[in-house]
């Protein structure tokens, strides 16, 4: 398990050119989005003192303000998750250092991201319009980071994670309408799944069996 905290970028992935749907956040103009907390956790197995391999997946948070930037719409609201495969290799310590586990670990992602937010209060309704966007994406998660074992079994330490992601298909919906666009859309809605990059610094909590 690995929790700690990162950012997946502080504008939308999720963007268009239509001017029906292009105020500031679908046009990447808006920066409402900072860094938040972010949980990993990762099943693997280690043929071999100097490599593991496994799956993993996790969930992410950014922090968001709805003043930064040039956004003023209410209650902005950014999540994700992602889950894929990975490869470790360890580099082998001798002497008083054995106890020390460096890594470096590459992987493939499946990544989600779903955003929310206010976007007025339309004519004698009480209730604002919700604006919603989703990206799906492509990542490869670069990881750096050293462990240290307590026990036998049980190894604790911190890591850095780099993670680009390529956008795959993106879409939008309001509240007050029944269509959804999409970057899919034929003809295209001119919707598109931008692509982005996720980093975070985490505690990894690794317990072997």
């Amino acid at each position: 398990m690995t929790p700690g905290y990162g950012s997946a970028g502080d504008k939308s992935p999720v963007t268009a050119e239509s001017s029906s749907i292009g105020e500031e956040i679908w046009a990447g103009a808006a920066k409402p989005y900072g860094a938040g907390p972010i949980v990993d956790g990762a099943i693997g197995y280690r043929p071999l003192p100097f490599l593991s391999f496994g799956m993993t997946g996790g969930l992410r948070r950014s922090g968001a303000s709805s003043v930064s930037g040039r956004s003023t719409y209410p209650n902005p609201r950014r999540q994700g998750l992602q889950i894929g495969i990975y490869v470790r290799g360890y580099l082998p310590l001798v002497g008083v250092l054995t106890r020390l586990d460096p890594w470096f670990s590459v992987g493939t992602n499946y990544v989600y991201d779903k955003q929310d937010y206010d976007y007025g209060t339309p004519r004698g309704s009480q209730t604002p319009v919700r604006i919603s966007l989703t990206h799906h994406g492509f990542g490869i998660p670069l990881s750096l980071g050293v462990d240290y074992r307590v026990l036998p079994f049980l190894a604790v330490g911190p890591s850095f994670r780099y993670e680009p992601v390529a956008g795959v298909s993106a879409c939008g919906k309001s509240s007050d309408v029944e269509t959804t666009y999409c970057s899919s859309d034929s003809p295209p809605a001119l919707v598109h799944a931008a692509d982005y990059a996720i980093w975070s610094f985490q505690v990894e909590l690794r317990l072997a069996l």
